[in-house]
């Protein structure tokens, strides 16, 4: 039986959820919920099928959700489709009067517990519509596109260790701080934050990219050298891109000799691959990066680390190799 096969026929009764359950069906990755026109569950299998579920009225079906509390909310209509398959969509009417939660707990429970992602692309979302529907749910990662309640937010999704914020609501310096300390496994920063020096000296995490900073080599080679300090024990991968002050001033690479200097490095062919193994899953689900060339830098505890330039672009990556690769 195929998967959204499958999934359709857990929802007929409670014994077939045990019987669904003894299968032992499983996601790829995560389940990912999204809160935007309508409320969506989508499942990635191992062998590339996604399905998603859609919950949704059809009165509200050009506009966004309710801003309410959606803990007793039941949308009238659920559509189950197999992306890039027209002809496996299944659309019917809510008849089983469950609410989003009830789905969300029926989902994790057949599959077995995955780790949940949370996106919103709503811009009337806040903390309180969501917070009875995910209570006790623990949201691996959030994603972010508008303005929300942070405090609020990472309260009712059970404090996400992933974070993916594409604007920056944070209203005071102060404020942005103590989100920057904070000990994120994963962290992606896009519109709105120009990230500086201290603001880069400050983030306690594992896993930080940058789109949009004001860094350039100098600043970069004073955070190496905190590095090689012994600070930053938790880093595993850096990606910062530097942005243009305005359109008409030219895109320059990061210069190789001021980003290391001072620095004993090692160049590594351009023709030489090495696979980098994550902790936590990318932004495509994946934990393997093949890293082509780059500087290898040893610290005095024998910790290596691979500093990955661009030739046309001011773009810097940095890999902290475990010990055991």
């Amino acid at each position: 039986m195929e998967e959204l096969s499958l999934i359709m026929f857990s929802l007929i009764s409670n014994r077939s959820k045990i019987l669904t359950i003894s299968t032992n069906l499983k996601l790829e990755n995560d389940i990912k919920v999204q809160y935007g026109t309508e409320f969506t569950f989508e499942l990635q299998f191992s062998n590339r099928n996604v399905i998603g579920f859609n919950l949704y009225d059809r009165s509200l079906r050009s506009c966004h959700l309710p801003t309410m509390d959606l803990s007793h909310f039941v949308f009238s209509i659920v559509q189950a489709d197999q992306y890039r398959k027209i002809d496996k969509l299944i659309e019917y009417k809510e008849s089983k009067g469950w609410i989003a939660r009830q789905y969300l707990l029926h989902f994790l429970a057949i599959l077995h517990k995955p780790d949940v992602y949370f996106f919103y692309r709503n811009p009337g979302f806040n903390a309180d519509c969501i917070s009875k529907t995910m209570k006790g749910v623990t949201v691996k990662r959030l994603c972010t596109y508008g303005q929300f309640e942070f405090e609020k937010t990472m309260k009712a999704l059970n404090y996400p260790s992933e974070i993916w914020f594409d604007t920056n609501q944070f209203t005071s310096h102060e404020s942005l701080s103590k989100f920057y300390i904070q000990n994120f496994d994963y962290l992606i920063l896009a519109n709105g934050f120009l990230v500086t020096l201290d603001d880069l000296l400050l983030m306690n995490c594992k896993n930080i990219f940058v789109q949009h900073s004001r860094l350039r080599e100098k600043h970069l080679n004073i955070y190496l050298k905190s590095w090689l300090r012994g600070q930053k024990e938790e880093l595993e991968h850096v990606c910062l891109l530097a942005n243009q002050v305005n359109w008409e001033e030219q895109i320059v690479p990061f210069n190789k000799d001021i980003v290391l200097k001072g620095l004993k490095y090692t160049t590594v062919p351009d023709d030489v691959e090495r696979l980098f193994y994550y902790s936590v899953s990318d932004t495509n689900g994946k934990r393997v990066k093949t890293i082509k060339g780059g500087y290898d830098i040893k610290r005095k505890d024998g910790k290596l680390v691979t500093i990955v330039l661009k030739k046309y672009w001011p773009y810097f990556e940095m890999y902290v190799w475990p010990n055991d690769q």
